[in-house]
């Protein structure tokens, strides 16, 4: 008698168990205020590395409150910068240039733009450090960057005689700064970054936009859907954002994203986004994902997460 009301409590809790779990699964399959839930639960058992997650080959979200990673996948692989290196070469020459200062943009270091780079059509004429940061940053203006490079070149290198040598060694240096502040597994050789041989990861991203967010002047740049810019000469020219999700015209549009950069060369697609949710910002750096639409999915996602986690919003 008492085997069988042991078996009859043993039949009566699993069928309890069995309702749950059939009232629980699609409801965990469905809902997105639970991926928070999933990530941590894989987090315990694979470190975090969401193989399968995201297109991208490397990716982290920061909650920059309270600056906690809660999605990351292979954050300290390392993979192509693109146009992000510039993130890096901006914030170098921020070190010891002013935005006021006001340089001519040598014609010898603009014909080092490659073919097929994005640009900003600069020419030889006279622009203002801040005028080549907003080139760089909005339409990733790679012949900005070369400009840039030369004219910091001369700084560091005034006996150079020429762009190349004054490029080189903007670079070298930038490579010993990089080290010295903790950007430990970045290395670049060119300062556009169309360069198949320069690596990052998204922890080194992740240090440097939110050094280079210290700054408002950066802020401003980076949140434009367009930036207009007045040159030296007093005339005014206008570079439209390559990222999407500034772009009202986009299905990927979102008023609450605020900066930061695309970047993309060969079939690797880069993005850097910062985002306003829950009265905090968000910084999403992803890396290596395979088209121009995986990389906006990718973090789409993502967005849509921080909008419907409760812990999130509460934390």
């Amino acid at each position: 008698m008492r085997k069988k009301r042991k078996k009859i409590k043993f039949i009566f809790l699993f069928s309890v168990l069995a309702i749950v779990a059939v009232l629980l699964i699609p409801l965990a399959l469905k809902s997105e205020n639970l991926r928070g839930i999933k990530d941590k639960v894989e987090e315990a058992f694979n470190g975090g590395q969401f193989k399968d997650s995201y297109n991208a080959k490397s990716l982290i979200m920061t909650d920059l409150s309270n600056d906690e990673d809660f999605i990351y996948k292979c954050p300290e692989e390392q993979q192509l910068p693109a146009s992000l290196a510039k993130l890096y070469v901006i914030e170098y020459a921020s070190t010891f240039v002013e935005l006021e200062d006001v340089i001519w943009a040598n014609p010898e270091a603009l014909a080092l733009t490659k073919e097929g780079s994005s640009v900003a059509n600069i020419e030889a004429k006279k622009y203002s450090i801040h005028n080549l940061f907003a080139a760089m940053l909005v339409p990733s203006g790679n012949d900005a960057s070369y400009v840039l490079a030369d004219y910091c070149g001369g700084i560091l290198f005034p006996e150079a005689k020429t762009s190349n040598e004054r490029i080189n060694g903007f670079m070298k240096n930038l490579n010993t700064y990089m080290q010295n502040q903790g950007y430990k597994d970045t290395v670049l050789y060119d300062p556009s970054g169309f360069d198949t041989g320069a690596r990052t990861t998204v922890v080194d991203l992740k240090a440097v936009v939110k050094k280079l967010l210290e700054n408002q002047w950066f802020r401003e740049i980076v949140s434009q859907t367009s930036y207009t810019a007045t040159l030296p000469d007093g005339v005014t020219q206008t570079w439209k954002n390559t990222n999407t999700f500034l772009d009202p015209s986009s299905e990927y549009y979102n008023e609450n994203v605020i900066g930061v950069k695309t970047g993309s060369l060969s079939d690797d697609y880069n993005l850097v986004v910062l985002y306003k949710m829950h009265g905090k910002e968000f910084l999403i750096c992803s890396l290596g994902s395979q088209s121009n639409s995986s990389r906006y999915d990718d973090v789409n996602y993502i967005l849509k997460t921080i909008n419907e986690s409760g812990y999130l919003k509460g934390n």
